[in-house]
């Protein structure tokens, strides 16, 4: 067994639960969950998607979007409205709120990543984001792929 065989999941794994616990701090201040914010940032690059359409892209059920949208337009994030087209569909649009809270969350973010990728050169950070991309993309394909025995007995399937 090779040396990084061991520890390549570790890392993995203490890498995105620190960067979580750095996140979510920040995004306390605003009074915003990780996923509500994962939701509102689906919503800067698509805004007015169907709540079926933001269930669908961040891979959530139905009920557990409408959960988050409740709360998120109860604080005055995100508002719901018909659909011109068919009145059963709720489109999710955000707020003046979540508009003005944009660049705030940018510069936080950019932050979180700056202080990561402290000491590693732009070169280093340019081929680990590549080498992050090839590794998302294997395991994509390997989640996408027919159910493997190993998954389906631990019932990860």
């Amino acid at each position: 067994m090779r040396d990084w065989d061991s520890k390549i999941g570790f890392l993995f794994h203490d890498v995105a639960r620190f960067r979580s616990i750095v996140f979510d701090e920040f995004m306390q201040t605003h009074d915003l969950t990780r996923a509500q914010w994962w939701v509102l940032a689906n919503l800067f690059r698509h805004d007015g998607l169907t709540q079926r359409d933001l269930a669908e892209r961040m891979e959530i059920g139905a009920v557990t979007m409408s959960g988050l949208i409740d709360r998120l337009e109860a604080q005055g994030w995100v508002e719901r409205r018909d659909d011109p087209k068919d009145r059963r569909v709720k489109r999710i649009w955000l707020t003046r709120r979540a508009e003005d809270i944009r660049p705030v969350v940018a510069k936080g973010v950019n932050q979180l990543n700056r202080t990561s990728m402290k000491g590693l050169t732009n070169e280093q950070i340019e081929n680990l984001v590549e080498m992050l991309r090839v590794i998302r993309t294997n395991l994509l394909e390997d989640v996408n792929a027919e159910p493997a025995p190993e998954r389906k007995r631990h019932g990860t399937a």
